[in-house]
């Protein structure tokens, strides 16, 4: 049966916007307005974390950017076409990219030049900046990016200059299969403009006034926890661009949100675990894989000893049932997933990454090995000279939101039943967790998870290495030197793929994180709508050339 379910999420992986049966539409609005405007209302539960594209942090924030602005190329549900650069040239050794802009203009009317984008990526690697996704640069293969970010090199360094104001070259350190792609839906690639940046200073993209646009859309309004698009007539595509506004809700409560749908005050609305079920048969409702894969970071550098012995950590991985857990804390709806990285990833010769690698062959036994856990466990406390496993206590972290408690307090209770040890849990808030707990690892195992930025298992895998330390100090030299030979392997794609999943190997028997699942997202969409795609990776919902039936 689960090899049948895996199956399914590998395909549906690859389709945008995959459906699940319906049968009666329950709501929506009618996608107008009284002044025959082309609107599209949706909503959100977590707030924008920032709107300067280099400061982002989450695909909540790519979404938007991804609207109103446009990078090199745009990347639409995996189709890759011309964005700011109508054409390529690259290098016969794949090193070298020469980028050919169009003729692309600012909301304001001044010229998209070669050096915006220059300005750009230096700032988003530069250390004094604090960008978030500095370490980006360096994914992606651009010359020199490790070395600016750990400040050994000036940002004037990286591998991209401007030839002339049309003209743009961009340096690799090795081939990038995905830099193109990459590149398309990466809004904090797209330019800046240095004018604005130093006009306004901190307060730069602080409101909808103080920056400058260079996507379909330009931001309009950010006043009462609805922010507002509008057409952007100077976007050198506008002709395709069908929608004249866009109205985004921020509403806390899923309830409150689903109920606004339901009176037709929203077109789009994201369907919450608990109440699937009601829906799932209505023509209006859908889902689609969003490549999230979600798991507990474990801090092994905590103070609590139990965390550094490996067969602690496997004990926790082989007690959990996870089709059991995915049942009691997600109504059954996400896959209960044993391992890192996305099946739907691109594998080998065409196939998926679920389809190229059995991952049950390698992986925790999705519903678990009691005996196995309980071995383990008498290893480490063997090791740790402990005598009982109501000795061990460890304290788990989460956020506040209610679908997060429940989550931690069936881990809770699995844990403590299964294994006799004591499992305290730790609430904090979203921007705690992720401003302050995570990134100063002032935690022992928390939940989280990663919604991916390319297509490639690298990003996935990179979050654990050595040099990296993204939320947790976990350190492997074996994971690292077979990362470091994926990245030198740039004539056998195959013979990459193969290493990189040897990698993924290593923490799975290292017992590096506690894997849990991966998301189905099901939501409700006003019919009307047309051309709203859904994505698996970095960005999943993306209005920018939606329309509205007439």
């Amino acid at each position: 049966m689960k090899k049948r379910l895996l199956a399914l999420v590998m395909i549906a992986a690859l389709l945008i916007g995959a459906l699940a049966s319906c049968s009666t539409p329950g709501g929506g609005g009618d996608g107008g307005s009284d002044t025959g405007e082309k609107v599209f209302r949706y909503a959100t539960n977590t707030e924008p974390t920032t709107f300067d594209l280099t400061k982002g942090n989450s695909i909540g924030d790519n979404e938007i950017q991804h609207a109103i602005t446009e990078g090199l190329t745009r990347n639409t549900g995996g189709v890759v076409t011309p964005g700011i650069a109508e054409s390529w040239d690259i290098s016969e050794d794949g090193l070298v990219y020469t980028f050919h802009l169009r003729e692309a203009y600012w909301s304001d009317g001044q010229p998209i030049t070669a050096q915006d984008f220059v300005y750009s990526w230096q700032r988003l690697i530069d250390p004094a900046t604090g960008s978030p996704y500095s370490w980006f640069l360096d994914t992606i293969g651009i010359k020199n990016a490790a070395k600016v970010e750990a400040g050994e090199l000036d940002p004037s360094e990286l591998g991209i200059k401007a030839i002339d104001d049309r003209t743009l070259e961009v340096t690799l350190d090795r081939p990038m299969a995905v830099l193109l792609s990459g590149l398309g839906m990466q809004s904090n690639l797209g330019p800046v403009r240095q004018d604005m940046v130093e006009k306004y200073g901190a307060e730069f993209a602080a409101t909808a006034d103080k920056n400058v646009y260079s996507g379909p859309y330009v931001l309009t309004s950010t006043e009462n926890n609805v922010y507002v698009f509008e057409k952007n007539p100077n976007y050198w595509d506008a002709d395709n661009v069908k929608l004249d506004r866009v109205e985004l809700n921020y509403i806390e409560k899923a309830d409150t949100a689903l109920a606004m749908y339901e009176n037709g005050e929203l077109d789009y609305v994201r369907l919450d675990n608990a109440v699937v079920e009601n829906y799932k048969d209505r023509e209006d409702c859908h889902s689609y894989l969003n490549g999230n894969v979600d798991y507990c970071y474990i801090n092994t550098e905590s103070e609590n000893p139990v965390w550094k012995n490996q067969n602690f950590r496997l004990a926790l991985n082989y007690a959990l049932d996870r089709e059991e857990y995915n049942q009691l804390a997600n109504s059954g709806v996400y896959h209960p997933y044993n391992a890192l990285c996305f099946p739907g990833l691109t594998g080998k010769d065409g196939k998926t990454y679920g389809e190229t690698y059995d991952v049950d062959s390698y992986a925790y036994p999705i519903n678990g090995d009691v005996d196995l856990a309980k071995e383990y466990l008498g290893k480490a406390m063997d090791e740790l000279g402990i005598a009982s496993p109501s000795d061990i206590t460890i304290e788990f972290v989460t956020t506040d939101a209610e679908s997060n408690k429940k989550i931690a307090e069936v881990l809770q209770e699995r844990w403590q039943s299964t294994l006799g040890i004591n499992v305290k849990i730790r609430q904090v808030t979203y921007s705690q967790i992720y401003g302050e707990v995570y990134p100063n690892f002032d935690y022992e195992i928390g939940y989280a998870g990663w919604g991916p930025d390319f297509d490639d298992p690298t990003t996935y895998l990179n979050l654990w290495r050595s040099d990296v330390k993204w939320y947790n100090p976990y350190s492997n030299p074996e994971f690292d030197a077979k990362l470091d030979a994926a990245q030198a392997e740039v004539d056998d794609p195959n013979a990459r793929m193969d290493l990189l999943n040897e990698a993924e190997q290593i923490l799975i028997a290292d017992g590096a994180w506690v894997p849990l699942q991966a998301r189905q997202q099901y939501y409700l969409l006003s019919p009307k709508m047309k051309d709203v795609t859904f994505y698996s990776f970095s960005i999943n919902i993306d209005w920018a050339f939606a329309d509205i039936a007439e």
